[in-house]
């Protein structure tokens, strides 16, 4: 197989480790990456995550973080024990909790913090609905505005190796900001439904726009046959 430019990312979006190991199982020796979301991270928790770790799998562990800085400091700490390749924290919590973690990540440590900017789910208008609040401030900015925000703060944070974002804003990120590692969800190869995924692009053209790694979940997930679909985006991949 030749050599990619984008990873391919598998979500174990499921409620029971054994549905996950059973896909795992069905896509074993592919050249992949697993996310593990909330849902199941609550049912399997860390012992489970490191099991798989201990057994060669990269794992992606989104959690989105978003609190005090202290206590994402502090979960990061435990996170980074687990041994994952990738984890994701809210951009919003701004500069000092980034700080606190930037200040406390052991050294040489591999885990890759993630920025999260506009998730995948909202429209432009409920965007903009929700930042009703800065709104009246004087200071709402579009999706596309709010991202290229978030992407400058990630590109200058030396906490975030990378930041999730749309399909639809790769190229212009990757072109501002070079280093950013761009993993992006709202992937669906074609003809397959958006299902809740509003800004959505194929795997050829997230590939071609620059991501570094693509989120794919569903089409595999709930596939009759999910190896052949794993394979045939790694092909799309190439």
């Amino acid at each position: 197989m030749m050599n990619r430019m984008t990873d391919l990312v598998v979500a174990l979006d499921f409620n029971q480790a054994t549905e996950a190991e059973k896909l795992m199982s069905a896509l074993q020796d592919l050249p992949l990456i697993y996310k593990v979301g909330l849902e199941l991270f609550t049912v399997v928790g860390p012992e489970w995550v490191m099991k798989q770790t201990s057994s060669g799998k990269r794992i992606f562990l989104d959690l989105k973080l978003h609190d005090i800085p202290n206590t994402v400091m502090k979960t990061i700490l435990q996170i980074e024990k687990m041994g994952v390749e990738f984890t994701t924290v809210h951009l919003s919590g701004g500069h000092k909790m980034l700080d606190t973690i930037a200040d406390n990540l052991p050294p040489g440590s591999k885990l890759k913090v993630l920025g999260v900017s506009v998730l995948t789910s909202f429209e432009e208008e409920e965007w903009i609905s929700n930042m009703s609040l800065i709104a009246k401030l004087g200071a709402a900015r579009s999706i596309h505005d709010s991202v290229l925000h978030y992407a400058a703060l990630a590109s200058d944070h030396p906490a975030i190796a990378g930041m999730v974002c749309s399909p639809h804003e790769v190229s212009e990120i990757k072109n501002k900001h070079h280093g950013l590692f761009l993993m992006v969800p709202g992937i669906r190869p074609e003809g397959i439904e958006k299902n809740d995924q509003a800004r959505v692009m194929t795997p050829e053209e997230a590939n071609l726009a620059g991501a570094s790694a693509i989120v794919v979940g569903r089409p595999i997930t709930q596939s009759e046959n999910p190896r052949k679909i794993a394979e045939q985006i790694l092909h799309d991949l190439t």
